[in-house]
């Protein structure tokens, strides 16, 4: 079982928007060998009522395929990606129209609206199938 984290980590959690929050929550979970869904469920738990050290921690999940609803972030434009130039970079980023969560490492993915698609996180190589 992970450790639990500290009220004043808990707190600052508590001090951030919800984009930076989302941010955060891997790398506290990197100083405190967690997985950011762990950190987030023991911020959640904490947040929800339960005393520190007694946040409830989910299941571990491993980065594997599956299929999941997507969980949708406001403002899809920032997600954006702008490191390819070539003509089908540019024709694939003119394609996102939405941007969703990776239910793995909560990183801002930018998808198109096409559906079911099959997703790969850069960041932590997860790849899921979006169905709705």
């Amino acid at each position: 079982m992970s450790e639990m984290l500290p009220i004043d980590v808990l707190e600052k959690l508590d001090s951030m928007d919800e984009y930076d929050r989302m941010l955060a929550y891997d790398r506290i979970g990197s100083d405190y060998r967690m997985t950011a869904s762990e950190v987030e469920s023991q911020f959640n738990a904490w947040k929800g009522g339960a005393p520190a050290g007694q946040a409830i921690l989910p299941q571990s999940s491993s980065p594997t395929s599956n299929t999941k609803k997507a969980d949708y972030i406001q403002d899809a434009s920032r997600y954006r990606p702008t490191y390819d130039p070539s003509r089908e970079g540019r024709s694939r980023q003119s394609q996102i129209e939405q941007a969703v969560m990776c239910p793995m490492c909560h990183s801002a993915l930018g998808i198109p609206s096409v559906r079911p698609i099959k997703v790969t996180c850069p960041s932590c190589m997860a790849e899921t199938t979006f169905d709705a």
